[in-house]
């Protein structure tokens, strides 16, 4: 029977309303539990679907697949000891799962890039943004990122609010079962971005280093600054390639494209107080080490619609604003307003797609306090989450 566009509205957003919230406070296996006893239904069926999809997706069974995932579980372990091992152990606990499921789960992204080689995946997508100084109307730093990806998994959104007993406490909108994601910001006043890098590094860049989410939780449960996130990254770079963006309370954001062998910090346009940043390399340098796409294609469409609408608010940013550019559907490259997979809001369901932008966050770092809004699927659907969190000084 032929669906109603209802039926597909709700296949598109299932998760009706504001982000869920999950709160967590302790030590790692405790907090770990605590997550896990508050998603359990939503945990199982991710693990569940996940897992199925990327052994479809690579071609590859699960025991092929838990044997990489163990890699990437010492590297871990060399890197930051077991801490997030035995959280990922609290979580399997309290959701009910093997903890094999939620190690996969963990090292998703990096499986999907390196299985079954580094040079054989498809395009991801992803746009960010910071404006500070002059930029903005009071001299406050703001950010934002659209989360773009498949709708079905990462519609299932929460917003963990942790209070872990060492190291900062973070927010982060995620998907049930990570225990970190490329969305995250700190008691520190610092906000994390993540994004695809081209179609991702050669076969001989590639490295078993922390998967990216749990790399981004570490660099925002152990950063205070900017500076200090760079510096964690050089220390503990991804196995695979991706972008960074950068923000903190101190008006210092940076665009960092990263490989396992490769750090380069991206200048912001001449004179200018303000980041872009999509799927694309902005620096040649780094280009030598990455599988490129082609080009033109959305990554360089987006970019353009973002910068230029950055451009044109300059002196007058605001959080309104930068939600305002991340719900564009003005897609450069037929000229006009078109909702598509082009433009920075992304909708893929005008061709068929069950993909497009899945939740936004955007940032304002004042002094003492982050005030964030987050939504739940596509930012012109208006669903936002207002959360707040207090700068510890």
């Amino acid at each position: 029977m032929k669906e109603t566009w209802q039926e597909t509205f709700e296949m598109l957003y299932p998760w009706r309303g504001q982000i869920p919230v999950v709160e967590v406070a302790g030590e790692p296996y405790s907090m770990g539990r605590e997550y896990g006893q508050q998603t359990i239904p939503i945990v199982k069926t991710v693990c569940e679907g996940f897992i199925q999809g990327l052994c479809q997706a690579t071609r590859t069974e699960k025991a092929r697949i838990l044997e990489e995932a163990r890699r990437y579980e010492k590297a871990v372990k060399e890197a930051t000891g077991t801490v997030y091992i035995e959280e990922m152990h609290g979580l399997a606990d309290g959701a009910d799962v093997p903890y094999e499921d939620i190690l996969i789960l963990n090292c998703g992204w990096d499986l999907l890039n390196s299985l079954p080689t580094p040079e054989t995946h498809a395009d991801y997508m992803c746009s960010s943004l910071s404006a500070w100084g002059s930029s903005t109307t009071q001299g406050q730093m703001v950010c934002g990122h659209n989360d773009d990806g498949g709708r079905y998994i990462d519609q299932f959104l929460v917003l963990l609010r942790a209070h872990p007993a060492v190291g900062h406490d973070f927010v982060v909108p995620l998907v049930p079962g990570y225990i970190g994601y490329h969305r995250m910001w700190n008691d520190q006043g610092l906000a994390l971005f993540g994004l695809s890098l081209e179609n991702g590094c050669t076969d001989a860049q590639f490295a078993y280093n922390m998967p990216m989410w749990i790399l981004q939780r570490n660099l925002a449960q152990t950063s205070a600054s900017t500076a200090d996130a760079v510096a964690g990254l050089v220390a503990h770079p991804p196995a695979t390639a991706f972008n960074f963006l950068f923000a903190d309370r101190f008006e210092d954001s940076r665009v960092v494209e990263a490989t396992a062998g490769h750090q380069v910090i991206v200048p912001p346009s001449s004179g200018a107080q303000e980041c872009v940043v999509t799927n694309h390399a902005l620096v040649d340098s780094i280009k030598p080490a990455l599988v490129l796409r082609e080009h033109p294609s959305s990554t360089d469409y987006r970019y353009r619609v973002v910068r230029e609408l950055l451009t044109a608010a300059r002196g007058t940013v605001s959080v309104q604003r930068v939600k305002e550019i991340l719900s564009s559907h003005f897609d450069v490259s037929v000229g006009r307003v078109n909702p598509s997979l082009n433009s920075p809001c992304r909708h893929g369901e005008y061709v068929g797609k069950l993909t497009g932008t899945v939740s936004s966050v955007v940032l304002e770092i004042c002094p003492d306090h982050i005030e964030a809004q987050i939504s739940l699927g596509n930012p012109c659907e208006g669903r936002w989450r207002h959360d707040t969190l207090p700068i510890e000084m």
